[in-house]
């Protein structure tokens, strides 16, 4: 498979990954909904700033994280894609390991989806370091 659409598909995976925090950030409603899986149906106004904090943050990254692939699609050298490749799957593997440990311990954690997504985001970028092709 080519790396460059290994990375396209991340992308939307990512983004898609991303979608409740963004949505949080416009929709007080939404939010609520996210809260109230984990704190119940009544936070504490600290709660919710430190999810407002969390979510901005986390959000923020995302959208760097899918800069910088967005950024690697300019390359055309089969061995840097690859490289790249890897890289991304070791910052993926670390995105989604605290998601995974949580599940594992039975703690509140992302959505499975959320979860499974990242699994197979990472898988997809180190397919690509491996098998990956121009």
């Amino acid at each position: 498979m080519n790396v460059k659409t290994i990375f396209k598909i991340n992308i939307l995976l990512i983004f898609l990954q991303g979608l409740p925090l963004f949505i949080s950030w416009f929709s007080p409603e939404f939010k609520q909904i996210l809260l109230s899986d984990v704190f119940g149906n009544n936070p504490s106004s600290d709660t919710i700033l430190m999810f407002d904090q969390f979510a901005l943050v986390l959000g923020l990254v995302i959208i760097g994280i899918i800069s910088m692939l967005y950024g690697s699609l300019s390359f055309n050298d089969l061995g840097v894609l690859k490289r790249l490749s890897f890289l991304y799957f070791a910052l993926a593997g670390f995105f989604a390991l605290p998601d995974l440990i949580s599940l594992i311990k039975g703690e509140p954690t992302a959505p499975l989806p959320v979860i499974i997504l990242g699994l197979i985001g990472a898988g997809l970028f180190y397919y690509g370091s491996k098998k990956g092709t121009l």
